[in-house]
């Protein structure tokens, strides 16, 4: 792959996985009122289900490509009533001090959200049909790629982590206005993946 190719793909990974979206949003969320250290088993499922996605979308995007018009409406609205459900929970949430905190975001609550993720299913399918396999067709170089693009949505992840937990103490004080504005955002992603926005 010629450099100003990785280049470009680089630069329009990190604009989607680093943009609002749904496991952003809970990440943000989960770490406000947590902490990161209590998200580390949500953050470990989210990237098992990146990886795993990454690593589907190199082996089988071509096959996809012609079975994904029949998946994809369906799987958009999945992944919406989906996001939907954690804009609920995310509304309804207590602040720690009200609510029971020894139940830490899970693993297979991560790794449910990010099979369901519409914007990563999309973002795989994208980046290896677009940019990586008209260079490389190796399976050992598409699973190179597979991890690269998992670790791009990490530090995303990891960005919007940190940033939940410094906004921790402000939960505590202002949790109804920051479940209200957080569940709002998961919305709008709900709605963006069914094109109603």
């Amino acid at each position: 792959m010629p450099f100003t190719v990785f280049l470009e793909m680089t630069i329009s990974a990190c604009i989607t996985v680093w943009s609002p979206g749904p496991n952003n949003i809970l990440l943000l969320s989960t770490a406000s009122r947590y902490g990161v250290k209590k998200n580390l088993h949500l953050l470990l499922g989210i990237w098992t289900g990146s990886l795993t996605l990454m690593c589907l979308s190199g082996i089988f995007c071509s096959t996809l490509a012609r079975v994904v018009p029949g998946i994809q409406p369906v799987m958009k609205y999945i992944g919406a009533v989906y996001i939907l459900f954690l804009a609920w929970t995310t509304l309804r949430r207590r602040p720690p001090s009200d609510a029971d905190t020894g139940k830490d975001p899970s693993y297979l609550m991560g790794l449910i959200l990010q099979l369901l993720n519409v914007k990563i299913i999309v973002y795989g399918l994208t980046m290896f049909s677009s940019f990586i396999l008209p260079y490389e067709t190796r399976i050992p170089a598409l699973f190179l790629f597979a991890v690269y693009l998992m670790v791009l949505g990490a530090v995303g992840n990891l960005i919007w982590a940190v940033a939940g937990n410094i906004l921790r103490h402000a939960y505590d004080s202002h949790y109804k206005l920051m479940n209200l504005v957080m569940a709002l955002l998961l919305v709008w992603c709900a709605l963006r993946i069914v094109g109603l926005l």
